[in-house]
């Protein structure tokens, strides 16, 4: 896939216009950035995750989820936080359901659930704007926009939340589409691949699971590494198993 491929109309009417600081504007530009392009030609689709590859969230949300069961004692808690990082991009839908039977020890309250997801919701409204975007976060999705690559996110993170963020960041015009929970990741990796087929696609992620959810779709994974919160025996697969291993976006261009 080269530069000056046609552009794909990405102004949605509910987002603000691109930022075109980040456009590719002379001749000599293009050409550096086609040769760092080579390794992304035989894509035409690209998947992001999105804490820890385009928002520098991972630890934010990990405290979140200890805040929102801050009630149990701290041994509880903390065992609960482990566990959020060792599975990093499974939703919160899931682990607040886990967390009665497998760290609290109690049958499952859905009065205490609703409120755990309320409280998680509330501090990931505050963190998401706080959080910094991962370098060159911009400027790659400007390129990869640029050059014709469609671009999407699926994340386990609120999809409501992401469009919401995305909107008041100025980053959601670079995208076709975003996607989250409730819907499991593997679920929006499938809606993504079923209204493009025949598309060539890979996914960057931050976490074992987003390697699992590459290979349940035989997509190539590229590992973005320097937000990761999983254990080293995680990362150890990632690193082994992964297309592609990058310490941030910038690695690619």
């Amino acid at each position: 896939m080269l530069i000056g491929k046609k552009i794909f109309n990405l102004q949605k009417s509910y987002g603000p216009k691109i930022n075109l600081k980040y456009s590719i504007k002379t001749s000599r530009e293009i050409g550096a950035i086609n040769m760092k392009l080579n390794s992304f030609k035989q894509y035409d689709l690209v998947i992001f995750d999105c804490d820890g590859v385009l928002i520098d969230s991972n630890l934010f949300k990990c405290e979140a989820f200890g805040k929102s069961v801050s009630e149990y004692p701290d041994n509880i808690v903390e065992s609960f936080v482990d566990h959020c990082k060792k599975t990093f991009g499974v939703s919160r839908y899931v682990k607040f359901r886990e967390f009665f039977n497998e760290f609290a020890i109690e049958s499952f309250d859905e009065t205490k659930y609703q409120l755990f997801l309320n409280r998680y919701a509330n501090l990931c409204k505050g963190l998401y704007h706080e959080a910094d975007l991962t370098p060159s976060v911009e400027r790659a999705l400007s390129l990869l926009n640029h050059s014709g690559y469609k671009l999407f996110v699926a994340s386990g993170s609120d999809e409501e939340e992401l469009i919401e963020v995305f909107e008041k960041r100025n980053l959601i015009n670079y995208f076709i589409n975003i996607y989250g929970s409730p819907k499991k990741k593997t679920e929006c990796v499938s809606v993504i691949l079923e209204d493009n087929p025949g598309l060539k696609a890979v996914l960057i992620g931050d976490a074992l699971s987003d390697l699992e959810v590459s290979k349940e779709h035989n997509l190539d994974f590229i590992y973005m590494s320097k937000y990761t919160v999983q254990s080293k025996e995680q990362d150890k697969i990632c690193r082994n198993e992964a297309k592609i291993v990058i310490d941030t976006l910038e690695d690619l261009f």
